[in-house]
């Protein structure tokens, strides 16, 4: 369970907020584009720029393959995002995920008081650098707003403590996760 940013191209005659709410198109089946491959190269740079301990996650290509039924070819396909993470030891568990056309920021609902308004802080950042190097708007599905990073994140952080209140109220040991939750495969 995550607190979700989702970073999306505006669409000429759409509104943001309907551009924003619409699902995403999944996982691709088209050859790579170089200008969007390029775009996803330079987006994570500069997220590295500035935190130079996260780190490009490398897939298991073999193991995707095998996991799903299909080629290495076509698991190389579908899985050319690039999906940025800090390091495993005192992580806050943001993960970076830079698509062909969107991006997305996670965190889990582990922190609380300073050390959520810190982490949202960090994520403050990813999003700003996201939304200038790719040209993409912010949204939080949470709070359903497209908002602007000057804007601050204060409606975000509240959602965000709300739930990991809630979280802590009905399991009081939820929130200890003993592995990086962002490895599912």
């Amino acid at each position: 369970m995550s607190y979700d940013f989702r970073l999306f191209k505006r669409k000429a005659g759409e509104e943001p907020h309907e551009t924003a709410r619409a699902d995403s198109d999944g996982f691709p089946s088209l050859p790579p584009d170089p200008q969007k491959e390029a775009l996803k190269r330079r987006v994570a740079d500069a997220l590295i720029a500035r935190n130079p301990r996260l780190e490009v996650f490398q897939f298991d290509y073999e193991a995707l393959a095998k996991s799903r039924k299909i080629t290495v070819e076509q698991a190389r396909l579908q899985f050319r995002h690039l999906e940025l993470n800090g390091p495993q030891e005192g992580a806050n568990g943001i993960q970076i995920t830079l698509f062909d056309d969107e991006a997305s920021v996670t965190v889990p609902f582990w922190h609380k008081g300073e050390k959520a308004a810190d982490t949202f802080r960090e994520i403050l950042g990813y999003l700003e650098i996201i939304s200038r190097e790719a040209g993409y708007l912010i949204y939080d599905p949470q709070i359903d707003r497209v908002f602007d990073t000057s804007a601050g994140f204060d409606g975000a952080l509240a959602h965000y403590k709300g739930v990991v209140c809630q979280i802590q109220q009905k399991s009081p040991a939820s929130h200890t996760v003993k592995k990086p939750w962002w490895r599912f495969w």
